[in-house]
């Protein structure tokens, strides 16, 4: 029998283990398994969401054994399942239906307009589950990368900048001006997700400004991951992530990430001019069409 309660600190290793064999197993029928997923050390998300949001992570449970995990956030009015995993051998037995309602019924009671979340494009079992709660396919999402050194070499020369750029090590004080940014772009606060980038990941924010006044902003991790990058005007879009590239390039890593959304056309032309190469499809689904999304550059499935 499958019970459902709270995840707690010491499932944390397990649930590593869970989403390991959960995503591999998905990868691997689809012929996107390059190595096996790393289950130890855990993601720092993990303790990050229970410290924030820990009656929305939810674990399944057969005979002592953690078999199925899911966790949810919610900012302003949206909705957001960032993560759902069950073990490949207990898939089918409806624990993924009965997980999305342990987590969406931790909200009851809050004002939710929108439900949203990213899975991989080709998983068309999860996304029928999906559409089933009413979250349609709205655009495609790409995980792309390139070396480092294609990035730098194809950057060029600084060119003049219509923006200024500024390190912020300042949560406190930065935290009023990105969430500012995100709702004008999304329509919805960015919640503890900056905090998130900063103190835990150690990434680097980049403030974007123009005539004094905040554009944007963005984040780049030590490994050269970058995002995400949001800006108030897609014309803007094109300079920012060319900064964000040189300070991801400046991180010294092997090779640069990103995740951008298939309908911000600056993006992908930008990054296939720059050396990216797709690795990893994925699809955004929501019950409502939200955002502009050529603002706006992702930085994980799970948190956006």
């Amino acid at each position: 029998m499958v019970e459902y309660r709270h995840a707690e600190r010491l499932d944390i290793p397990t649930v590593a283990r869970v989403f390991a064999a959960a995503i591999d197993d998905i990868d691997g029928k689809h012929g996107f398994l390059i190595e096996p997923t790393p289950a130890s050390p855990p993601s720092p998300q993990y303790a990050f969401w229970l410290e924030k949001d820990p009656g929305a992570f939810w674990v399944a449970e057969e005979q002592g054994r953690v078999v199925g995990y899911t966790f949810s956030f919610l900012r302003g009015s949206l909705w957001f399942l960032a993560d759902l995993f069950v073990l490949p051998e207990h898939q089918g037995k409806r624990i993924g239906r009965t997980l999305i309602q342990k987590t969406l019924e931790s909200w009851r009671g809050k004002r939710i307009t929108n439900r949203a979340l990213i899975t991989p494009a080709f998983n068309p079992t999860s996304v029928s589950l999906y559409m089933r709660y009413g979250m349609l396919p709205r655009q495609p999402v790409y995980f792309a990368s390139a070396p480092s050194e294609a990035v730098e070499r194809r950057l060029g020369d600084k060119e003049r900048a219509e923006l200024d750029v500024e390190d912020s090590k300042d949560f406190q004080r930065s935290s009023p001006l990105l969430d500012r940014v995100q709702r004008l772009a999304l329509g919805f606060p960015s919640g503890w997700h900056n905090e998130f980038f900063f103190k835990v990941l150690k990434s680097r924010c980049l403030i974007f400004r123009k005539r004094g006044r905040v554009a944007g902003y963005s984040f780049v991790r030590p490994n050269g991951r970058i995002g995400p990058l949001v800006v108030r005007s897609a014309s803007l879009f094109g300079e920012a992530f060319d900064m964000t590239l040189r300070a991801a390039v400046e991180a010294d890593a092997e090779k640069v990430s990103l995740l951008f959304p298939g309908t911000n056309g600056e993006a992908a032309r930008k990054g296939i001019s720059h050396g990216f190469r797709i690795d990893y499809p994925l699809l955004f689904l929501s019950s409502r069409p939200m955002g502009d999304f050529e603002n706006y550059l992702f930085y994980s499935p799970g948190l956006m």
